[in-house]
């Protein structure tokens, strides 16, 4: 059944052992022909590309397998042959496992996991049953729902979920109970991936019944394993492990080549992991809300599922680049887990985490605009942290190599956090025009602006441009509507997102130089230097009072540079001591103290319409299964 270079798929379907599994005849536990089957090591497919060709090639033994199986009752064998080699070498000790059993298991899931995926794909939610049935003494349960459900068929969907919940518990186990290492790795990929085959079940038949394997995740008896999993996954999610060769005679003999271990295990844990979370119901979300943090020699005081070395979670965040399953984790922790935004919130090098979720936003073009969507929530959820928005203008970074405009030397992570959001808003005005987008960079922006100091003369003087670059917008479209006897929907939308975009920026100006003016002189000039943009608005209807503030700061400025210039005369320099001068005898006192601005992300209680189909976009992208996504309907 498996796989290792595309010239040898065709001769699967001529194969006479996997001719007679998809046959008619019923095979006996006991026969010697099972053993015959899976004493051969297979391989596994290791990229999407492979599982196609595998899948076009074994198709047709999969169509005689569902057409067979009635009469045959392969699958049900098949299950109970798994079931009792996992019991069997899960309950053997460490350093004791027969390895034919190993090798005998990891065939039998392989050969499993491809008559699921054809099944799933092809054959009706409501005819799924006939594939589980294992025994005739499972008592029937009450009649309920619909009462045109025969008893037979009660009975039948009995068996059914019965058998697929202990296989899913089985699954279950030996994920959690077998240390992953060279000889086993693919063994736990099959497992992971036969329990999101499941899962996607319901994607192939949008009009029918809802899928019962996600009740079962949530309800059977395999959901007694729920947290052990969620620890697991968690854990070997953030254990990310290198690609390793290996050769077996069996396969070789077989197949004519050797064998790869599978490179993306922790990937594929990473991908079950926010799939659990967030597509079967409040439980496994619930676990992982609820885990908390370990330190060595300490013990847990609040709470808790289970405990994980946090440190090792949040290091796992911060390498160079994060992917959007990444990404997404980091939102579900950020934003479910108290435990873990207290741990992340409470780092000295928050700067790590930072970084990679910048060059996401740098990099839009490479990335997709749900990614872009998740690292604003982030930031937005970060930043509405009082120590967070704080602490990261004191984290000093000697360069920004990625950044390409200019050289960046000295900056601070906040003052590179401002100066990605503020470009982030130039690229959305002349691209995207997303409004949601536009939403989340200046609440972001806003929940900084109390907090603000020790500005870069490059990011105050961007921050001051970009405001203006609005302003001239919403300069012409006012006078083009002004032009008009009759103005468009179109354009009246346009005109109030310009300003309420204006007036969060004037909001933004204001609080900075109520609660941290004193310390932003860079902005104080660049400010002076566009004064009459900010002018303009003293008459304004609703933007009036923003500016109060703005004109009271700059007209005392004014008063000492005029000063200034009476007896000596003033350059570029003087005007920067005159701020300087006016930054230590700061006017407190004449300003009219405005709230700290604070914008909070709260997930919507539908959030599912957007986060399932998105893990599921992403299952379809990245994990080395085969999906032909023109017969899913995403929901």
């Amino acid at each position: 059944m498996g796989i290792s270079s595309s010239s040898n798929f065709a001769s699967l379907a001529k194969n006479t052992y996997l001719q007679k599994l998809c046959g008619e005849e019923a095979i006996p536990l006991k026969d010697q022909f099972w053993e015959t089957l899976l004493e051969f090591t297979v391989q596994s497919p290791e990229n999407s590309a492979d599982a196609r060709l595998l899948e076009e090639s074994v198709g047709p033994l999969c169509e005689s397998f569902v057409k067979n199986n009635e009469k045959s009752g392969s699958f049900a064998t098949l299950l109970s042959i798994i079931t009792s080699l996992i019991k069997q070498i899960t309950s053997e000790k460490s350093g004791q496992k027969s390895g034919d059993a190993c090798e005998a298991l990891f065939n039998s899931l392989l050969i499993l996991k491809t008559l699921v995926k054809y099944i799933v794909q092809h054959v009706p939610l409501d005819q799924s049953p006939s594939f589980f049935v294992t025994s005739e003494n499972i008592p029937v349960p009450p009649l309920s729902g619909d009462p045109e459900v025969s008893p037979t068929v009660l009975k039948q969907v009995a068996r059914y979920e019965t058998s697929a919940d202990e296989l899913l518990f089985y699954l279950f186990e030996y994920i959690t109970t077998q240390a992953v290492g060279d000889g086993n790795v693919e063994t736990h990929n099959e497992c992971l991936q036969i329990v999101t085959i499941l899962c996607s079940a319901h994607l192939y038949h949008p009009s029918t019944i809802s899928s019962p394997y996600l009740a079962i995740l949530s309800e059977g008896r395999c959901a007694s394993l729920a947290e052990l999993l969620v620890r697991t996954l968690l854990e070997r999610a953030v254990t990310e492990r290198e690609q390793v060769q290996t050769s077996s005679a069996l396969w070789t003999y077989l197949m004519g080549s050797p064998a790869l271990l599978c490179p993306y295990y922790s990937r594929d844990c990473l991908l079950l992991l926010v799939l659990l979370t967030s597509h079967t119901g409040g439980v496994y979300r619930g676990i992982l809300d609820s885990a908390g943090h370990k330190e060595p020699g300490t013990n847990t005081t609040r709470e808790t599922s289970f405990v994980v070395d946090m440190e090792q979670v949040y290091l796992f965040f911060c390498k160079e680049t994060i992917s959007e399953e990444k990404t997404l984790l980091l939102y579900t922790l950020v934003q479910g887990n108290p435990n873990a935004r207290t741990y992340i919130l409470s780092r000295t090098d928050t700067e790590q985490l930072l970084l990679p979720l910048l060059r996401v936003l740098y990099n839009a073009d490479c990335h997709s605009t749900h990614h872009l969507y998740m690292v604003l929530i982030l930031l937005l959820i970060l930043t509405h942290d009082d120590a967070f928005s704080s602490y990261v203008h004191d984290q000093i970074l000697p360069s920004v190599p990625w950044y390409k405009e200019r050289v960046l030397t000295d900056i601070s992570a906040g003052g590179l956090l401002i100066l990605i959001i503020l470009r982030t808003i130039q690229a959305n005005m002349t691209k995207l025009r997303d409004r949601y987008l536009h939403t989340n960079c200046l609440a972001a922006l806003a929940n900084l602006s109390s907090k603000f100091h020790s500005f870069h003369p490059y990011v105050a003087e961007k921050l001051v441009n970009l405001f203006c670059n609005f302003v001239k917008k919403y300069g012409k479209l006012s006078t083009a509507c002004e032009g008009t006897e009759e103005v468009t929907e179109v354009q009246a939308a346009e005109l109030s997102t310009l300003e309420d975009v204006i007036r969060i920026f004037l909001e933004v100006f204001n609080c900075t130089l109520c609660y941290s003016g004193k310390n932003n002189t860079a902005l104080i000039y660049e400010m002076l230097h566009k004064r009459e943009v900010f002018t303009r608005f003293r008459t304004h209807p609703t933007l009036s009072e923003h500016v109060t503030n703005i004109e009271t700061v700059l007209a005392c400025l004014t008063e000492r540079l005029e000063l200034k210039t009476e007896q000596e005369g003033v350059s570029v320099t003087g005007v920067q001591e005159v701020i300087e001068e006016l930054a230590r005898q700061w006017p407190s006192d004449r300003l009219q103290m405005t709230p700290v601005l604070k914008f909070e992300y709260i997930e919507e209680s539908e959030s599912n319409e957007f986060f399932v189909p998105y893990i599921w976009t992403l299952i379809f992208s990245e994990s080395s299964l085969y999906w032909d996504t023109s017969r899913i309907t995403l929901r």
